[in-house]
């Protein structure tokens, strides 16, 4: 009787310890599918900004081949700073970017960007919109204008 019981109790061992081999198996293979989960969601994010930058370039060029390249609230900010070099100075100047106290992410949208940092729409759309049309909807031919943040009076 001990040694059935003692071989019984062999047999329990040798069947935990391979259970025991096949649970690290499964650990290690779970370690490696994770592992290219991570690397395919970081690739997908990677490919779909590639993809948003290419589409918004594409709108750009349509819109300003259209000749109706204007600013309007639904506008990402990265496109409104592509269409003219002084757009960031103008967001600037109504506290949308510029410092850190009012940075925006360059794929919100102006309205976004405007509410989340408790601005008005309505005068940042008309100056944005006033640059666009003096420059003629030519983005390359204007200079950014250097203007000082210190003025001395004597």
């Amino acid at each position: 009787m001990v040694y059935i019981a003692l071989l019984l109790s062999i047999a329990g061992l040798g069947m935990a310890w391979l259970c025991h081999r096949k649970n690290g198996a499964l650990r290690e293979k779970l370690s490696q599918t994770n592992s290219r989960i991570y690397n395919l969601r970081r690739e997908n994010l990677e490919i779909r900004e590639k993809a948003e930058k290419e589409i918004m370039a594409l709108k750009f060029e349509i819109l300003k081949l259209k000749g109706e390249l204007k600013v309007e609230p639904q506008m990402k900010i990265g496109e409104i700073m592509s269409i003219h070099p002084q757009a960031q100075q103008v967001l600037a100047g109504f506290h949308l970017g510029g410092c850190s106290s009012c940075s925006v992410d360059e794929r919100q949208s102006l309205s976004e960007a405007a509410a989340v940092n408790g601005r008005e729409l309505e005068p940042i759309l008309a100056a944005l919109n006033t640059l666009v049309a003096q420059n003629g909807n030519d983005a390359e031919a204007t200079e950014p204008i250097k203007t000082p943040n210190v003025q001395l009076h004597f």
